[in-house]
């Protein structure tokens, strides 16, 4: 994790990549060699150009770079991931997200309206680096983790209002209901919810 997180070094995107391999199979995360793909997709907005994803696990598909703190790279880099998440939700018919990392900064995408939106991040302190945190934070993109004990500070953690997982799904969620709002029967039922926690709740309740 030290190694994967110093941008200081001479290094390629191949050594990142191939670093983040090694961490995936490392961390308690329950991956397999097996599980990890790099694929071949068509990026239609690149009239059917053919582009290789770095790093596929489960529904998530990782993007590496040497450095996200050169010139445009991020920005280019979320442009080319949003390719590669756009080109796997409709090939799969279901939700994929998009990590962007160059191995100290971590940077998770949702697909909405074609375009990616920052959910979460995670930064790795390459001196002293959070190897547990970062594991943590992972797990709650893939959701691979299994037996994990039900204790109050993992149900914190890796659901919590602060997790990746309730991040994604709190994003996906409100992106549905932004789209469907002004629909007559939308607006009926938030507002008997509405009213319904008035009554649990009293008028202090927003």
């Amino acid at each position: 994790m030290r190694t994967l997180a110093n941008r200081d070094v001479t290094r390629t995107e191949a050594n990142v990549q191939s670093g983040l391999h090694a961490l995936l199979l490392a961390a308690p995360l329950s991956l397999e060699e097996e599980q990890l793909r790099d694929l071949d997709v068509v990026l239609e907005q690149q009239a059917g150009a053919r582009k290789r994803i770095d790093v596929e696990a489960g529904l998530c598909v990782f993007e590496v770079k040497r450095d996200l703190r050169k010139g445009n790279v991020r920005q280019e880099a979320e442009a080319q991931l949003a390719g590669y998440v756009a080109s796997r939700t409709q090939e799969m018919g279901q939700r994929y997200v998009g990590v962007l990392t160059d191995g100290a900064e971590w940077r998770l995408y949702h697909l909405k309206g074609g375009a990616l939106r920052l959910v979460s991040s995670f930064t790795v302190d390459p001196s002293k680096p959070d190897v547990e945190g970062l594991s943590v934070w992972l797990e709650g993109v893939l959701a691979t983790s299994a037996k994990i004990a039900p204790t109050p500070q993992e149900i914190t953690r890796r659901l919590g209002a602060d997790s990746p997982g309730h991040k994604l799904d709190f994003a996906e969620l409100y992106g549905l209901y932004a789209q469907h709002r002004d629909e007559p029967t939308v607006k009926l039922k938030r507002e008997l919810w509405a009213r319904l926690l008035t009554t649990a709740f009293g008028t202090g309740f927003r």
